[in-house]
């Protein structure tokens, strides 16, 4: 129905009601002025509750001239006796504007409350539809797509500015591509009621975002302007969000290089100090100094050295320098001792500390043979040099720490230090020449030659020993490795296998069967 006749229809049935309570009530003269006004009231109130100004206001002349005419004496005339009936008249007329006035008022704020409250409640739902993404590129697709949902329009569009990225649903053809770039650079609101577009600039405080549009929904300045605070917030969110991930990103990859530098550092100390060392320093920032009562130390010297490297170029020297000290250190590690240091082409290492180990003079010199094995392997005549190596083992009492702040380094003092390097200096090429205390600590496990008291560099004589092999004894011509005799013995002595054996110490050793070779832990 058309707007106007339905208007017209409630002025005549506000009228026709009106009439009829003037009628009824006249009928029943009886009754006081007083209760005319109060039934007229009601009607003029029930107009203004459920129909429009204009019916009441029109409602409001038509009762109050018929209770002038029909209830103020002398009845029947618009002329009174009292010129307090026009008072009456016009209070009543304008109670009832007044009391429309107010009914009206409070309807259209009902109203306005009730269309607010379904606009929070879109608004709401907009959010928690955006809410649920994480990305930037998802947040802005359920944005246009939600709000014609959820405000009933045929198409959305947004545009992000900082990408010159739009994003389009439904049928948003009318809102060009222009437009929406208008909007966000101008950082207005447009709206076109006749074409049903709405446009408004999206802003996170001073920072353009870019803009929005929907067009096929009569959308309220204060909605659409609603509308782009919410996405604004929820855009920041997720861009705060994207900023976290990355962050966290990052953080995770500094971390993991921090741990791998952490490695590497810890690596480096490792080969720097033995590992018990380490830790303290570690912990406490610090190595205390301490005395060990007995540790077995081993020195190397390459007999002939100064004279290769007059032959030899420099990176051919360092090559072959470095191939007899990884076969040295490979060896250290596989019978557990700890390399010190090498200097030049000298090579020093000892066992019983940092950890105790009551093997360690039996350790040192079966890690003693299997050096002089790897060098005599390395002697072949198609090598450019056929080095030959002294050896000299030592017992005895140390005091082990840290020196150095920049370049620090572990290291020991005593003089069994002095000893051990006599003992070297003192043998002869592919030899391993032993101290007197070393010799007793070993005698029962290797056939050693007594060389008698030889005069060391310092003019003292001391009794040395050459070790050729494991004693006799011991091998009872089997060639099982270990020896059976040796283990049992190695085990009655320190109450432990021992680390690792030289194989090559027992005879026909190529005739032996893999099966036969007893595990060493």
């Amino acid at each position: 129905m058309k707007p106007w006749l339905r208007t017209a229809l409630r002025v005549v049935a506000s009228v026709a009601i009106v009439c009829a309570i003037l009628a009824i009530e006249f009928h029943f003269r009886g009754l006081e002025s007083s209760t005319v006004d109060y039934s007229l009231l009601l009607a003029i109130l029930f107009f203004a509750v459920r129909w429009d100004r204009l019916e009441t206001i029109i409602a409001s002349f038509v009762a109050a001239l018929g209770f002038l005419y029909y209830f103020q004496p002398p009845a029947g005339s618009f002329k009174v006796d009292d010129p307090q009936s026009y008072v009456e008249v016009a209070a009543f007329l304008i109670t009832a504007i007044v009391v429309s006035q107010t009914a009206l008022t409070a309807r259209r704020r009902a109203a306005e409350a009730l269309e607010r409250k379904r606009e929070t409640e879109r608004l709401y739902e907009l959010g928690q539809a955006m809410l649920a993404s994480e990305s930037l590129q998802t947040t802005v697709w359920i944005a246009t797509n939600q709000v014609i949902r959820i405000f009933g329009g045929s198409g959305a569009a947004f545009y992000l500015h900082a990408s010159g990225e739009f994003h389009r649903a439904g049928e948003s053809s009318s809102i060009s591509d222009e437009a929406l770039r208008a909007a966000a650079t101008g950082r207005t609101t447009w709206i076109d009621p006749a074409k049903a577009v709405s446009m408004t600039a999206v802003q996170v405080g001073d920072e353009l975002v870019g803009s929005f549009g929907i067009c096929g929904a009569a959308l309220s300045e204060t909605v659409l302007k609603s509308i782009a605070s919410l996405l604004s917030v929820v855009l920041e969110r997720v861009r705060a969000g994207e900023k976290l991930l990355l962050a966290n990103q990052q953080l995770e990859q500094r971390h993991q290089q921090v741990e791998q530098q952490k490695k590497v550092s810890e690596s480096l100390l490792l080969n720097i100090l033995p590992g018990e060392v380490a830790d303290e320093l570690r912990a406490k920032g610090m190595v205390s100094p301490k005395y060990f009562e007995d540790v077995t130390i081993l020195f190397t010297d390459f007999v002939g050295f100064t004279v290769s490297t007059e032959k030899l170029a420099a990176e051919e020297l360092v090559e072959l320098l470095h191939d007899y000290f990884t076969a040295f250190d490979q060896i250290v590690a596989r019978y557990r001792l700890e390399k010190m240091k090498t200097i030049g082409d000298s090579y020093m290492c000892i066992s019983g500390l940092p950890a105790r180990n009551p093997a360690h003079p039996v350790d040192t010199v079966m890690a003693a043979f299997e050096m002089l094995h790897a060098v005599e392997e390395r002697g072949r005549p198609d090598r450019p040099v056929q080095w030959k190596v002294r050896i000299g083992i030592h017992t005895g009492p140390v005091i082990a720490g840290v020196v150095g702040i920049n370049k620090f380094a572990f290291d020991i003092w005593g003089d069994t230090v002095n000893y051990s390097s006599r003992m070297e200096s003192s043998g002869e090429a592919n030899r391993i020449n032993l101290s007197e205390r070393t010799y007793s600590r070993v005698k029962d496990f290797f056939a050693c030659e007594h060389r008698g008291k030889v005069l060391t560099k310092e003019k003292r004589e001391l009794d040395m020993y050459f070790a050729n092999g494991i004693l006799p004894g011991l091998l009872n011509g089997c060639a099982t490795i270990p020896p059976p005799a040796f283990l049992r013995r190695y085990n009655v002595y320190f109450q432990k296998d021992p680390p690792a054996f030289p194989v090559f110490l027992v005879p026909l050793i190529e005739s032996v069967d893999a099966s036969e070779v007893l595990p060493l832990v």
